[in-house]
């Protein structure tokens, strides 16, 4: 609420090392039951997005900053699934679900942008206007045989190795 940057201690999951920043706080934002702060870094010149429980450790100093001139987080995200900051244009991803899990899924759309798009034989489809990433592929996933991707071609390729190596582990059956 000052607009004072941040000097924070911070460790990628990635990483057995922290790496020190200076971030200018602009917003914070939840997913998967995680918070987030969405900054710009002073040392990388760009917005980026870091997990509040990686923070080791921060101090506010006294230097300020100016917020970007209509700067708003949802705008940002509107196009991203999950925490991602979006890469490149938005593409409609179109989905089918069997009658059941579309009831879920219509209780709790996976995205804002969530269109239901018909009805046939016992599936219902479903598009998306998102960036696609790793986090949407691992979406589909969890819904193993009841959700299928049916465009575009590569996060439909995507999810399909993604649970072929998951069936792979359980596929000599010891």
């Amino acid at each position: 609420t000052e607009n004072r940057e941040v000097r924070m201690e911070y460790r990628k999951y990635s990483s057995e090392e922290s790496s020190w920043y200076t971030i200018r706080p602009y917003a914070v934002k939840e997913f998967a039951k995680r918070w987030y702060v969405v900054a710009y870094c002073v040392e990388r010149d760009a917005l980026r997005v870091y997990g509040l429980d990686r923070m080791r450790s921060m101090t506010i100093t006294d230097r300020t900053f100016v917020m970007p001139s209509g700067f708003d987080v949802d705008e940002l995200f509107a196009t991203s699934f999950g925490i991602y900051l979006p890469e490149g244009r938005g593409k409609t991803v179109l989905f089918r679900t069997t009658a059941a899990e579309a009831e879920y899924i219509r209780d709790l759309p996976l995205h804002g942008s969530q269109k239901e798009e018909g009805k046939e034989g016992g599936f219902v489809t479903f598009s998306l206007f998102v960036c696609p990433d790793r986090n949407l592929v691992m979406e589909f996933c969890k819904y193993g045989s009841r959700v299928e991707v049916l465009s575009p071609r590569e996060v439909r390729d995507a999810v399909a190795q993604e649970l072929a190596k998951a069936a792979s582990i359980y596929g000599d059956g010891e």
